[in-house]
């Protein structure tokens, strides 16, 4: 399967102005908690990142959203196989990272092939557009978190058509964050 995990303001940023992602901090600089009440101590029901990876064979992500893990100063991925779409050489790139160009139906198919029977994780804003739009895109969980950022990386803004989605569930994710599962149409 094509799925792809991401976190989103409530105004659709998947980062802030120059890749900002402190937003995603669980104790923010505002002192505001995500949620408060019935909603803050009700449980968990949101699938944890690390349990998405567990299924992962290959990643996929996008120039720019490599450029900002990689420097990073954890690697997030372990050793999992990685495409990362570029017309560009990658410099000092991980063992098992190769960048590779050509259309989204290439990039899957060569991200698909690495994976084996496991999921490819597409990652990115412009890659999780481009695989959504050109009906790569199987699976999408999108866990909101009630920040406003007013500008950055949008995850949705410049598709080149509508997309329709269907909802499997929507969970509480951690300390008051809601996860949307998503099938994605194709057609």
């Amino acid at each position: 399967m094509v799925r792809a995990y991401l976190a989103m303001s409530l105004d659709g940023f998947i980062a802030g102005a120059d890749d900002d992602l402190s937003w995603l901090e669980p104790a923010r600089a505002s002192g505001v908690p995500f949620a408060t009440g019935a909603w803050a101590a009700s449980p968990s029901q949101g699938m944890e990142f690390g349990d998405f990876l567990a299924g992962v064979g290959c990643i996929l992500m996008g120039r720019r959203t490599y450029d900002v893990v990689a420097g990073f100063d954890d690697w997030p991925y372990g050793d999992i196989p990685m495409v990362v779409a570029t017309h560009r050489g990658l410099r000092d790139a991980r063992e098992g990272v190769i960048g590779a160009g050509g259309s989204i139906a290439e990039l899957v198919a060569r991200a698909r092939e690495l994976a084996g029977d496991r999921d490819v994780y597409v990652d990115g804003g412009t890659m999780v557009r481009t695989a959504l739009a050109g009906g790569a895109l199987e699976h999408l969980i999108v866990t909101v978190v009630p920040t406003v950022l007013g500008s950055g990386v949008p995850l949705f803004a410049g598709m080149p058509h509508a997309a329709d989605l269907t909802v499997e569930r929507v969970a509480r994710y951690g300390g008051g964050l809601v996860q949307v599962h998503l099938a994605c149409g194709r057609g």
